[in-house]
């Protein structure tokens, strides 16, 4: 009914203005399916950029980039991938998809469909890269494809801990890097204190991204995503590395990136929301310090200043 009369107020105005207005003839009106495609796409064009600067880093043997490619490679990812996702769906990373549901951002009925997307883009994505990066990872590595070593290969489709970190650090290492995220992003959307500008969002995300990989990086990867490390795993266990996928990183590694990052998430978004939004003040508050600030006499500058940036 509602959507009836939505369309006859658009096609009563668009008579009006004399315009004349043609439907598409392929259109999906289950959000379910909108939701997943779109989310899957976004995922896809993130994981796609972002495995595509690491198997350029190395292939090209450090002659076609260095560790700081691949961060921006996973940063510019995340952002483009927001923007392809746009309003439709674009969490991307699992660890968000389970902070926005134990929020009660998300309704439960959407928190598989989320994560099968997810994983199918990351899946896709990793198949995608394998195949446009074929000869030039076989030539590097002479057609031996292993997890370890010299001639490693499996690191560029999911991540492995440095020789020196333990099982436990690189769990915290995991929690940690996860918890920097939500806590950031749930400040860059909080539209009671400085949310990322309207349109900036993407950008917005995409450099946090970086700023995690110049920073917290080195000890694993920060694959801070569950589906991000899974989903390329197995496909690299099908596509010819075999089992040491599972095996790999001192002590079965695989399931760290998989349980470390949804409970980072969950600290690192509760730890703002305890420390900052649950303290934000009314609305009516917040209106009547607009309106303060607003006749706020000429004479004292700085407190208007104060007032309105911080």
């Amino acid at each position: 009914m509602k959507e009836d009369l939505v369309e006859s107020v658009e096609l009563g105005v668009t008579q009006r203005k004399g315009v004349h207005v043609t439907r598409p003839k392929v259109w999906l009106k289950n959000e379910l399916v909108r939701v997943g495609l779109a989310e899957s796409l976004c995922t896809y064009v993130m994981m796609v950029f972002g495995l595509g600067s690491v198997a350029q880093v190395v292939t090209g043997e450090g002659a076609y980039g260095h560790y700081l490619s691949i961060n921006l490679g996973f940063g510019l990812g995340v952002a483009i991938g927001v923007h392809v996702g746009g309003k439709v769906g674009s969490y991307e990373r699992s660890s968000v998809t389970h902070h926005v549901r134990a929020f009660g951002r998300l309704a439960w009925k959407m928190l598989p469909l989320y994560v099968f997307a997810q994983l199918l883009g990351s899946f896709l994505a990793a198949g995608t890269i394998y195949a446009v990066y074929y000869e030039a990872i076989h030539d590097y590595c002479g057609g031996n494809l292993t997890v370890t070593g010299v001639k490693a290969t499996a690191g560029i489709f999911a991540t492995y801990p440095a020789p020196y970190l333990s099982l436990m650090a690189g769990f915290i290492d995991q929690v940690f890097g996860t918890a920097m995220l939500l806590l950031c992003l749930m400040a860059l959307s909080d539209q009671k204190n400085k949310p990322a500008a309207a349109g900036s969002e993407p950008v917005a995300v995409g450099l946090l991204v970086l700023l995690i990989g110049i920073s917290l990086g080195s000890n694993s990867g920060y694959a801070i995503n569950p589906t991000r490390d899974i989903a390329p795993r197995v496909f690299t266990a099908i596509a010819g590395w075999g089992a040491d996928v599972f095996r790999a990183g001192n002590g079965w590694w695989w399931w760290v990136p998989l349980v470390a990052p949804p409970i980072g998430g969950v600290l690192g978004g509760g730890l703002y929301k305890a420390l900052v939004e649950m303290h934000h003040p009314p609305l009516s508050e917040q209106t009547e310090e607009l309106v303060g600030e607003e006749t706020a006499p000429l004479g004292k500058p700085d407190n208007i200043c104060a007032n309105v940036c911080v």
